[in-house]
C-alpha cells in the first residue's frame, strides 16, 4: 500500500505557499502520494484586499472528512500571535465529529510556518498546534536538526527542531531563501520516509496476520472435519456392530476354503453314545449294525442283543451302574464320548 500524504497550507502574502509547494515536490520523491490543499478561508476578499494579501492559489479547499484518507499532515500556515490564525483554528474546530469516532487516531504530522522576524513565534507555533494532534491521537513528527542549514549562522535563515519556516520581514518584503528551501525539503524527506515506513510495516503485520488467521482456519477446519469424521464413524459402529467387525469375523466359508475333517484312525475321533445318556444316538461315524450285534453287558453269556431301536431306556443300568459318581475320565473323556470305565486308573 502507498502511503497518501496532504500538504495543506494557509498563506496570506505567498511565503507560506512557497514552502508547500517545495515540501510536496520534494515528498513526492519518496513514492509516497502527495495532494496539495489549502484550508478554507474565512476573510471575505474586501478584508483581504485591505491587507494587501496576495492572490489564492488554485488549490482546493480542504474539508474535515478529507483528513481520513491520508496517512499524514504537513500542515503550514503563518503565525498569529504565536500561535495558528483564525482560519486555521476554525478549520480544527470544525473536526469534532473526527474527534469523536477516533477517526485521525494513528496519523501523523507536521508543522512549518513563516514569521515578520527570527523570534515571531516560530516555535511557539508549532507547540501551540500540537494539543490539536495529541487529542486527535495523531503524531507529531519533528525534523530535528537533521537539516544542516538550520545551525548556519552566515546569514538570517528561519526554520526550527519544529520544522521549517521562512522570515518575511515586517512588510513582507523578504522571500523565501534558498537556505530555507533546503530545510523545507528535508523536512518533506524526513516526514514522507517516516510515513511511509509505517504504512509499509502496518500493511506487512496486517498480512502476516491475514496469513496466520487463514492458516489457523484451515487447521480448525481439518480438526473439525476429523473430528466430525471420528463421531460418524462411532454412531455409525453403534448403530451397525456388525459393520465395526474385524473382516475375519464377517468371512463366509467358499468353496475354496478347507473343510473341517475328523481323523478316524483314533479312538478319540470317534464319537459313542453315553451308557447314561438315553437320548444319545450313536457316533455319525459309527456303523447302526455294529450296535446291533453288541449284546447289552448284562447279556452276554445267554441272549443276543435287541436290535437297537427295541432296547429300553438304561434305567435300570443308571441305578446299578456307580460309574456316573466317579467318572475319571475328565475333559477327554466328556467331549469324545469315551466311557469313564475304560480310563480307571
Amino acid at each position: 500500500m502507498v502511503a497518501k500524504i496532504a500538504v495543506i497550507f494557509y498563506s496570506t502574502y505567498g511565503h507560506v505557499r512557497t514552502l508547500a509547494e517545495a515540501i510536496a515536490a520534494e515528498a513526492k520523491t519518496t513514492g509516497v502520494e502527495v495532494d496539495l490543499l489549502q484550508f478554507p478561508e474565512i476573510l471575505t476578499e474586501e478584508i483581504r484586499g485591505k491587507m494587501h494579501a496576495a492572490p489564492r492559489g488554485d488549490y482546493p479547499d480542504v474539508k474535515p472528512d478529507d483528513l481520513t484518507r491520508y496517512d499524514g499532515f504537513l500542515m503550514g500556515f503563518p503565525t498569529r500571535y504565536g500561535r495558528a490564525p483564525a482560519a486555521v483554528s476554525a478549520f480544527f474546530d470544525a473536526t469534532g465529529g473526527l474527534w469523536a469516532k477516533g477517526a485521525l487516531i494513528g496519523k501523523f504530522a507536521s508543522v512549518f510556518t513563516s514569521t515578520a522576524s527570527q523570534h515571531g513565534g516560530q516555535e511557539t507555533t508549532a507547540l501551540t498546534t500540537v494539543p490539536f494532534f495529541a487529542h486527535h491521537g495523531i503524531t507529531f513528527v519533528s525534523p530535528g536538526y537533521a537539516a544542516a542549514d538550520l545551525t548556519d549562522i552566515n546569514e538570517i535563515v528561519g526554520g526550527s527542531a519544529y520544522g521549517a519556516a521562512g522570515i518575511a520581514c515586517g512588510d513582507g518584503s523578504r522571500g523565501i531563501s534558498e537556505k530555507e528551501l533546503n530545510i523545507a525539503r528535508n523536512q518533506a524527506t524526513y516526514f514522507a520516509n517516516t510515513v511511509k515506513t509505517f504504512v509499509a510495516g502496518k500493511t506487512a503485520l496486517e498480512k502476516h496476520a491475514a496469513g496466520l488467521t487463514a492458516t489457523e482456519g484451515a487447521a480448525a477446519a481439518t480438526t473439525g472435519a476429523a473430528a466430525a469424521g471420528a463421531a460418524s464413524t462411532t454412531t455409525s459402529t453403534a448403530a451397525h456392530p456388525e459393520e465395526g467387525a474385524p473382516a475375519l469375523g464377517k468371512a463366509i466359508p467358499t468353496e475354496s476354503a478347507t473343510p473341517y475333517t475328523v481323523d478316524e484312525s483314533t479312538p478319540a475321533a470317534t464319537k459313542t453314545p453315553k451308557e447314561n445318556d438315553a437320548t444319545s444316538e450313536p457316533a455319525a461315524t459309527t456303523p447302526a449294525t455294529a450296535a446291533e450285534h453288541t449284546p447289552a453287558p448284562a447279556q452276554k453269556e445267554t441272549t443276543p442283543a435287541p436290535a437297537a431301536a427295541a432296547t429300553p431306556a438304561p434305567a435300570a443300568t443308571a441305578t446299578t451302574t456307580p460309574a456316573q459318581q466317579k467318572k475319571k475320565g475328565g475333559i477327554f473323556a466328556m467331549c469324545c464320548g469315551g466311557n469313564s470305565s475304560n480310563y480307571e486308573s
